[in-house]
Parts: structure tokens; sequence; C-alpha cells
């Protein structure tokens, strides 16, 4: 992971049209008290709202940007900024509470220390659970003067219209491919043979979230799924085994990988009902989707993805798995799908 640069001074360059939109709306006085900003997971959101935070905090009026100098800013600089509340789950893939909700409106019923704004930013709107996203309501409905919520909710998950409802939206866009390439390759390492080549797979990995493709560099995660996508292929050329392949991926990050598995059987789907490979998520294995199309049947198809996205379901809610026999399981119902391999 990157460490994360100043929230008063740093900003990406995909993110200067939204952050031209807010500061209008900071000079102009209008900016919603309630702000959901969106977008897919590595697009800096996070970043760009602890930006938003320092500018509507920072104590020198009539600017649209934290100045970096005054106590305020020192303050939010330290962590240690009264006014300012970052609430997210305790734990990564667990819900947010309802007793964090009430302990943030506690603080914020209480007047602004600085004698200014009260900011929180909620990141993970998504992950509030019922009760909790109920506690918020009020809060969202009476915020109180200079209060604001910025809350952070990473495409494609769900919100509650109940709380979507009382928020203003404003969406992170995906950088232009050019865009995105021209700064990945400035953050790989210079030995990279081909940082462009790299660029292009990261990003694509990533769904063209730069930040997130940066991250699957360093933990080498493209390289994985390689691997996983060279097994795969021989297991159903019968040149290796579910149980060795099997053996090889259990002490791997499982998570991951069935993300990836899932993707690519949603991609098996729509080639095999439409038959079109225009808008495949995943264009690097339209080969191997095309011969696995062609001679599976749907309903076997519909069968693994059922498996697939309920093991992801059963590690997400961390229960007590046997790796090595879930991927047993997996792999053999992968094998399962075409009975030949001559066209593989």
């Amino acid at each position: 992971m990157t460490k994360e640069p100043d929230i008063l001074l740093h900003t990406y360059p995909w993110h200067q049209d939204q952050w031209h939109q807010v500061s209008q709306m900071i000079r102009q006085k209008r900016l919603p008290h309630a702000l959901i900003i969106g977008g897919v997971p590595g697009l800096g959101k996070l970043t760009f709202a602890k930006r938003l935070a320092a500018a509507l905090l920072c104590q020198q009026g009539e600017i649209s940007d934290a100045c970096g100098q005054c106590k305020s800013c020192q303050l939010l600089a330290a962590n240690s900024h009264p006014d300012f509340k970052l609430m997210q789950p305790e734990e990564s893939g667990k819900a947010i509470l309802v007793d964090q909700v009430r302990n943030i409106q506690h603080a914020m019923a209480t007047t602004a220390q600085q004698g200014g704004a009260r900011v929180v930013i909620i990141n993970g709107a998504a992950d509030l659970n019922l009760n909790a996203a109920n506690a918020l309501l009020k809060q969202l409905e009476e915020p109180g003067d200079n209060s604001f919520f910025l809350l952070l909710h990473q495409w494609p998950k769900m919100l509650l219209p109940t709380v979507r409802s009382r928020c203003q939206l404003l969406d992170i866009i995906i950088p232009r491919p050019e865009q995105a390439l021209s700064w990945l390759e400035e953050q790989l390492p210079e030995d990279d043979g081909n940082p462009r080549a790299t660029a292009e797979k990261l990003i694509a990995l990533a769904n063209g979230g730069p930040l997130k493709a940066l991250q699957l560099h360093a933990s080498k995660a493209h390289e994985l799924r390689h691997q996983m996508l060279v097994q795969l292929t021989a297991i159903l050329r019968g040149n290796a085994s579910s149980l060795e392949v099997a053996q090889s991926w259990h002490k791997q990050p499982l998570e991951q990988m069935l993300k990836w598995w899932i993707e690519w059987i949603n991609d098996l789907i729509k080639l095999k009902m439409t038959g079109n490979t225009a808008h495949l998520a995943n264009p690097d294995i339209i080969k191997l989707l095309q011969a696995v199309a062609q001679r599976s049947s749907i309903k076997a198809i519909y069968r693994l993805l059922h498996r697939l996205t309920e093991q992801l379901s059963f590690i997400n809610q961390r229960r007590n798995l046997n790796n090595q026999l879930v991927c047993e399981e997996l792999l053999h119902q992968w094998y399962l799908l075409v009975r030949s391999d001559t066209s593989l």
C-alpha cells in the first residue's frame, strides 16, 4: 500500500473536474450538508473527501481549499481535530454498527470546539447495517448549522434508498485511459521492463481505478491472476487435476481469486447468451471463454456461479472453511463444464 498523501494539499489528476465543482459550491455557500462521493474502488475517494473536509474546517475564510497553515489545518494534519470524525467498519469486511453512529451523534450535538464547521466522513456508506442507517437518518435530516456529512460509496454496492434520498450525489469518474496509464506508469518501478504493457493489464484488472491498479501491482496480483488462468486452462485440457491445483491454491488469497473467477463466469454467461464479445469485462481471455461456451451448458455455468458466490459469501462472513476442500469442489465443477479438450 502506498502512503496516504498530505490531505491538505494533495489531489489526483482525475479529481480536477469534481474538485472544481465542490470548490464553486464552497465559495457560493451552497455545498449540501450531506454528500455521497461515489465511484469504483481505486479512485482516491477518501483522499478527495479528506481534502474537502480540510477546506470546510480551515479557519482562513473566503477560500475554497485548505490553507495548510492555520490551527485547524495543523490539528487536522496531526489527526487531532476535535470537529472532524472518520467513521468506518471496525474490521475489514464488517458492517458499520449503530453504536458507532450514536457516538458520532453525540459529538455532532456539541458546539464546534474550533468555532467553525463540523465534518463527518463515513468511509463505506453501503456498510451501514440497517439499525446504523436508521440512526443516521435523523442526523442527515437535521444536521445542524455548519455540519457536513461526506459518505463514500464504492460501486457496485447498493446504498439504502432512505440514505441516498437525503444526500446529493457526486461521482468520481473513472479517468480517461491515457490519463490513468500515464499516471500509473510514473508510479511503477524503474526496473519494470515494459511499464506501459504492465499498466494496461493492471488498469484492466482494477476496472479503471489507478490506485487499485497500483495496489494490485504491489501485491503481485496480476501474476497470480495469470497463473490462475494457466491452471484453469490446464484442468480443462486434462494436463492438471483439480486436486493438484487445489493444493497450490489453498494458501493463496482465495477471496480475491473467487472474485476474479466470478467475473470470468459472468463474462462466460454473457458470451453464451449473446455470442457478443464487445462488452466483456475481461477481453484478454476471450479465446478461453469462447472455447468453454461452445462446449458447456448454461445450466452448468449457473451452477458453478452459484457455488462461487456462495463460497465468497462464506469467506466474507469469516466462516471457518477448509480452503483446500473448497478449491477441490469448485475446480471439479469447472472441469465438468466441458467433456472434450481438443479445442482448448
